[in-house]
């Protein structure tokens, strides 16, 4: 078996790889998150085993990336862990966890029964895999065919255009999870994605014979499920006309402590979900009740007066001042005919990556993407900014569209990820570490290599120090890479000279 070992703890990783080779596997050890993850896609390794604090990108991260791309989403991963609730949640069936203080032996019997695993899928691959299209046999479809035959596995689809794919683990011919990954990285799990599965009408799918893990958020028998998501999806259609929008944005008109709390039992839920998001289909998605029920239960607070609509019910959404959209409707339209080009490589989620020296600068940036109406902040921020890694957030673009924007570092060491990130990328922003010089010279490698990747040219965006607002002479001659449009800067005061000059550094990137 090929086995990677990524590990920053010298004299662990070399005892792991040494009872590794005495087993006859061959090994490779790495020291952090970006190399683990440039010799993965070089090597397509059977096993990555690494902590879940791995610098530089951590485990967690790793997997997700990985799991991303298609080459090496069948890798499996061992976690070694300081505790069992340090585990990776929703754990794919494929991994596993070592808890301290990470004995060899156990590190030895997960690797035997991966290959066990792997020899028993071997066996009767051929016979029992299915893979195709949902527009051919739908997910109940195959769900009931999987209930009769007493199949355990992973059934995994791939809609156009999503981060990742969604799964259903099957145990006996029960289902007992379900994860649906979210524009914003973010996932639901549980029956409420089981129910979401239940409503797509186009996907590829795949299922992996196999084990599943022990335990699973879903509890009922899959009949049951069956048929409530099928009465769903009926009263889903029924009341088609009825129900709002996902674009529609909702404000609280009260205080939340000041609805009646005999409204529906779980009208605190949505009410909290409503203190975050705004947006119909962020509230939907981000409410662990199912997706009717929730819509049901906005329908009762504006029916109270609870909930206010910044837009009419009906009609067209009145157009907001220029000043404070980012994006003109000509260039929007634009956008939306360069994703409808590019499909299924750019799907519904146009990316910008806004690659920085340090996370320090990414606060700077946040700051003014917040003074556009429409910008939508992603759930972890926070963490986002402090990592320098992750979705900053998202501009919905509408008919389905959004441009979101998703922060890479600029360090070298992630190297690897500036390619994997740049796939069906619309451009790429660098923002350096002050305004010229060393901060300059951080930023050169990803300017270069994303500049090459991208369909539209990659930009430097300047954070000016106190009252600078211009580049001089000097600091444009220092890189070739600095020139005519492709150079912005963003001054450091008064705030409302920010919002111009990040506009028309998204203009330049619309084909």
């Amino acid at each position: 078996m090929r086995i990677l070992i990524a590990d920053a703890e010298g004299p662990r990783a070399k005892g792991l790889a040494e009872a590794c080779l005495a087993r006859n596997h061959s090994v490779e050890r790495v020291a952090q998150g970006a190399a683990a993850l440039e010799w993965t896609l070089e090597r397509q390794p059977e096993l990555v085993v690494c902590p879940l604090d791995l610098p530089v990108i951590d485990g967690g991260r790793l997997a997700e990336i990985l799991r991303s791309n298609p080459r090496t989403r069948d890798v499996s991963f061992l976690f070694l862990v300081k505790d069992e609730l340090d585990a990776p949640v929703p754990m794919d069936p494929r991994d596993g966890v070592v808890v301290a203080p990470w004995h060899k032996e156990a590190v030895l019997d997960h690797i035997d029964a991966v290959l066990e695993r792997s020899a028993r899928q071997g066996e009767v691959r051929k016979d029992a895999e299915m893979a195709g299209q949902l527009s051919q046999i739908s997910a109940g479809d195959l769900l009931q065919l999987f209930q009769m035959n007493r199949k355990s596995g992973t059934l995994r689809i791939q809609r156009e255009g999503a981060a990742g794919h969604d799964s259903v683990q099957i145990r006996g011919g029960q289902v007992v999870d379900a994860s649906v990954v979210l524009p914003d990285g973010t996932s639901l799990s549980g029956e409420k994605a089981f129910y979401r599965i239940l409503c797509w009408e186009a996907g590829r799918f795949e299922f992996m014979p196999g084990e599943t893990p022990a335990g699973g958020r879903i509890r009922k028998p899959t009949r049951e499920l069956l048929l409530e998501g099928m009465r769903l999806l009926d009263e889903r259609e029924k009341r088609r006309r009825t129900l709002p929008p996902d674009e529609m944005q909702l404000r609280l008109a009260r205080a939340p402590e000041s609805v009646p709390s005999d409204l529906h039992p779980q009208v605190a839920q949505v009410l909290a979900v409503l203190e975050a998001y705004s947006r119909v289909g962020d509230i939907v998605d981000h409410c662990p009740l199912p997706d009717l029920q929730v819509l049901h239960i906005l329908g009762l607070l504006r029916q109270h007066g609870a909930l206010a609509l910044d837009e009419p019910a009906s009609g067209p959404r009145p157009s907001k001042p220029e000043e404070e959209r980012l994006l003109t409707p000509t260039q929007v339209r634009r956008l939306r005919e360069w994703s409808a080009a590019q499909r299924p490589a750019a799907g519904p989620v146009l990316k910008v990556l806004i690659v920085s020296a340090t996370s320090s600068v990414l606060l700077g940036i946040s700051k003014v993407l917040k003074q556009f109406s429409e910008f939508r902040p992603g759930p972890r921020l926070e963490r986002v900014l402090a990592a320098g890694l992750g979705t900053l957030g998202h501009f919905p673009l509408g008919e389905g569209l959004s441009l979101r924007l998703l922060a890479v570092p600029a360090d070298t060491r992630y190297a690897p990820l500036w390619e994997v990130a740049a796939a069906g990328m619309l451009g790429a922003v660098i923002v350096p570490n002050g305004p010229y010089g060393n901060g300059l010279e951080a930023t050169e490698a990803a300017f270069t290599r994303l500049d090459a990747l991208g369909s539209r040219p990659a930009l430097h965006l300047f954070l000016a120090d106190g009252s600078s607002a211009s580049l001089s002479e000097e600091a444009r001659e220092q890189s070739a890479s600095l020139e005519e449009g492709t150079v912005f800067v963003l001054p450091a005061s008064p705030s409302d000279e920010r919002v111009p000059v990040l506009r028309n550094v998204f203009a330049s990137l619309v084909p």
